[in-house]
């Protein structure tokens, strides 16, 4: 919906009447006779028609003075944008010396059905190395025009010149534009740049936005790219009020520097592009200007070429141009000075610190979405791969650029390239008799891809919503209304590409970011931003495998450092061996830390000293290593009698008063070991529970108390096994108590804890738990019915991991857990009815993050006839 357009002047012609006869009565009383019959009157009437088209016309302010009003504050078209491809020169032939492939050389498209070639030309020289194979050169689908004269200096302000080739083509270049003006030899300011050309010398000029606050003796113009005019400083008398100021004796004076009488302009620019020069991959296979004993082809389709912006276009962007206003201070201003990259369609901004916990205040990042031309996106099919192939990084990089001139004082800016997630629709349509069923098909085909689209579209102008769910509600609507041969549709599914739905081997919540959660399924570790209604790829390690995810902790108590959007994730490699990486941004960058060949069972994060480190728990000891890229991990020997001694787990904590902790859990039955100072080498000791098979260690808080838990192992899959033990730390001397009463499942896989309530992961009872308040604390089993996997009719799948956070209220209410394994990830209010949490196909909805986009997949609508019952 538009805004109401008001009107400049509302009065009518009995308005206009009204008050010229109320002022009548206040002014000429003596004038009693008012009725139309009056001279007066009558010439008042006449008078008050010709006002009332007068108003009429003042509210249809014409489209010309439209123009002219844009054209006022400096609105021009966005010109054309050359195509760029990274072509591959390889030899023929036997000779492997060094060959110069010199700027200019053209590269044509294999000619098809269109007579006009597609030419690529290099701008910058390249050199094929002698006993290389082959060379990466980028090229672009433009023709450059080398020192056009555009004319000779008045020495006057306000000159303009005009190019002979307009629109001047913007490329990837960093210097497709430059201007010249011709100085004496040898007179080039020191640190300007300059061009030779026929022997003259030409200083390089800097193209502005505006001569606002340049300085008079700034060399800078404004140039239309579309239109090709190059403009230069004007006269403009800026006195202040108490008329000091430039000029002699009054007069106006430039406001920047002007070519001086008698100097050449020249213009090097770039001529042509479009469209028609993003060619498909394999194409460039032509050249021009031939080079002995080289060939060339493009491995990667060209992208990036776009037309001239049209008229109407401008016109509509003319005034957010306006509100804009050349500087970048609202979302708005961000969102539309990035979308003015010819390789970029569509951008969001957004304050990072409203939706990140370890963003700093003043901190805005921008999401760009390519620009991708009509004929790469056939009916509006476009995947995620097309997307990828239009991100062009010269662009991005222009794009931040500019966005970081134009920012308000006091913020910093980044741009990136949107994420997407795509999703396929599966449904049964079932039509009239009368329908022909293919042609429905296409048609829903299209019309989902067109409605599914990051891009604009005729079907959604806008593209689709950042951050927008898909709901079965918006396939029904779109399929039934929008389709007048259908009768029903039926069995809506979604099916998103990847999701953590088998063999997770790691669930963990992020205690800084709200409804942040993380889980690892084979290569890949995913993060779920909503509670894990929907999840999507955070990490992705090839060849590894993710057994282990830990966000840095809380500062539950004091002593621990705030590390907001800090995770570390260990990898088991398939080779052998274990890797451990750590991201600061919430998994969405990541750095190795350090490669091991032993296998890393635990990590747990410590702060000592102000420094912060990771502690390894390896089947070869327990390491250190540092957060820095490339620390080396040391040893911190627990055991001077065996130091070579595995662990199954390790665990850091603090005191009530701040003292930091760790705890180890020994394989083979060792037992655990206990430092109360960090720690660090030499303090470790030996505090109990020796042969028994301790695999996992977990802290839980209760009020000023700190207790460490162990759960054990269980080998015989018959037995029940021993469940947990728990001690109280800080205290004169530990002493561990059972936690077995009720306990089923065998092993003890993994511990979490929501407030008083205890949870475990276990190898054949699903998820148990313990309320740790009760006067006989005993762990209660979950039904069959629960919705937990069953591996057979009284036994579980293993539940592999286990977490959850703290209710918010009484009851319970607010609290959330998240328990992996071999099925996948489930989630639960209460421990006792859980759902899977992380399907690839749902009949419901599909989430993304608010900075992410949806887009199509490969759709698969079934559509069958049915006769329509009698009297329908």
């Amino acid at each position: 919906m538009t805004l109401p357009v008001p009107h400049l002047d509302d009065r009518a012609f009995l308005d206009l009447v009204t008050e010229a006869r109320e002022r009548i009565r206040a002014s000429c009383p003596d004038w009693t006779d008012l009725s139309a019959h009056d001279p007066g009157m009558a010439l008042l009437e006449a008078f008050a028609y010709l006002t009332e088209v007068m108003i009429y016309r003042l509210n249809q302010l014409p489209e010309k003075a439209y123009v002219a009003f844009l054209n006022l504050l400096g609105v021009t078209r966005h010109p054309p944008a050359a195509a760029w491809a990274d072509v591959r020169f390889t030899r023929t032939g036997p000779d492997r010396g060094a060959v110069r492939v010199p700027a200019g050389t053209r590269v044509a498209a294999a000619r098809g059905a269109d007579p006009r070639p597609v030419v690529f030309v290099t701008t910058e020289p390249a050199v094929l190395p002698a006993g290389e194979t082959e060379v990466t050169v980028r090229v672009h689908h433009c023709e450059p025009v080398e020192a056009e004269l555009l004319g000779t200096g008045t020495g006057q302000a306000g000159q303009v010149f005009r190019a002979a080739r307009a629109p001047l083509t913007r490329t990837t270049e960093a210097l497709d534009l430059l201007l010249g003006v011709e100085v004496p030899t040898g007179s080039v300011e020191l640190g300007a740049a300059a061009r030779e050309h026929e022997g003259r010398t030409y200083e390089i000029w800097r193209p502005v936005d505006s001569f606002a606050g340049v300085g008079p003796q700034a060399k800078v113009y404004l140039v239309d790219r579309a239109s090709g005019v190059v403009t230069f400083a004007p006269a403009l008398d800026l006195r202040p009020a108490d008329g000091a100021g430039p000029g002699v004796e009054g007069a106006p004076g430039p406001v920047a520097a002007v070519p001086p009488a008698g100097r050449q302009v020249r213009l090097w620019y770039r001529c042509g592009g479009g469209p028609a020069g993003n060619v498909a991959a394999g194409t460039l296979t032509s050249l021009r200007d031939p080079l002995p004993g080289l060939r060339v082809d493009n491995p990667a389709p060209a992208a990036g070429g776009r037309d001239l912006e049209s008229l109407e276009s401008a016109l509509a962007r003319g005034p957010y141009e306006f509100f804009a206003q050349q500087r970048a201070v609202t979302a708005r201003d961000y969102e539309i000075l990035a979308a003015g990259s010819g390789a970029v369609a569509r951008a969001r901004a957004f304050t990072r610190a409203a939706v990140y916990s370890f963003a700093r205040p003043g901190e805005v990042e921008v999401v760009l979405v390519p620009y991708v031309p009509e004929q790469a996106r056939p009916g509006g099919r476009l995947p995620v791969a097309v997307l990828r192939e239009h991100e062009v990084e010269e662009a991005r990089r222009r794009v931040e650029a500019d966005l970081e001139r134009r920012r308000a004082l006091g913020t910093a800016v980044r741009a990136g390239w949107a994420r997407y997630k795509a999703v396929s629709v599966r449904a049964r349509v079932v039509v009239r008799r009368e329908e022909d069923v293919d042609a429905v098909r296409r048609r829903i085909h299209d019309r989902l891809h067109q409605t599914l689209s990051p891009l604009p579209t005729p079907l959604n102008p806008a593209g689709w919503a950042f951050g927008e769910p898909l709901r079965a509600s918006n396939v029904y609507r779109l399929l039934e209304h929008a389709e007048p041969g259908v009768r029903y549709v039926e069995s809506v599914r979604f099916v998103v590409d990847e999701a953590p739905d088998a063999q997770v081997r790691a669930v963990a919540v992020d205690k800084y970011q709200a409804g942040t959660w993380y889980a690892g399924r084979g290569p890949v570790l995913f993060r779920s931003t909503n509670a894990g209604a929907g999840w999507e790829p955070a990490g992705r390690f090839d060849g590894e495998s993710v057994v282990r995810v830990v966000p840095a902790p809380a500062p539950v108590r004091p002593g621990v450092v705030p590390r907001a959007g800090s995770v570390a994730v260990v990898t088991a490699r398939d080779s052998g061996g274990s890797r451990v990486r750590l991201s600061t941004d919430l998994g969405e960058t990541w750095t190795l830390l350090t490669d091991l060949d032993s296998g890393v069972r635990d990590l747990a994060w410590i702060d000592r000293d102000g420094a912060g480190a990771l502690l390894l728990a390896t089947d070869a000891g327990l390491y250190e290593v540092s957060l820095l890229p490339g620390a080396v991990p040391l040893q911190i020997l627990v055991d001077p009698a065996d130091a070579d001694r595995g662990f199954y787990a390790v665990r850091s904590f603090v005191s009530e008063r701040g003292a930091p902790g760790v705890a180890v859990a020994a394989q083979a039955g060792f037992g655990v070991y206990l430092s109360t100072a960090a720690g660090r080498p030499g303090t470790f000791a030996h505090v109990g529970l020796a042969n028994v098979d301790n695999r996992v260690l977990a802290v839980q808080y209760d009020g000023p108390a700190t207790l460490l838990w162990s759960g054990a192992g269980e080998p015989d899959p018959k037995k029940p096994g021993q469940g947990c033990h728990r001690t109280r730390l800080f205290e004169s001397d530990v002493k561990w108590q059972s936690m077995g009463s009720g306990w089923i499942g065998g092993t003890c896989r993994d511990l979490a804890f929501s407030g008083p309530l205890a949870l475990a992961a276990t190898q054949s009872g699903g998820v148990v738990r313990l309320d740790t308040l009760a006067a006989q604390p005993q762990w209660q089993p979950v039904s069959v019915n629960c919705g937990l996997p069953l591996r057979d009719r009284t036994r579980f799948v293993p539940v592999d991991a286990i977490a959850a956070t703290v209710p918010a209220g009484a009851g319970g209410a607010g609290r959330l857990i998240l328990a992996g394994g071999e099925r996948g990830v489930y989630r639960s209010g209460d421990a006792e009815d859980w759902t899977a949490s992380a399907n690839q196909a749902t009949a419901d909805v599909v989430t993304v993050p608010g900075t992410w986009l949806l887009c199509s997949g490969e759709h698969d609508i079934e559509v069958v006839r049915q006769d329509a019952p009698s009297g329908d």
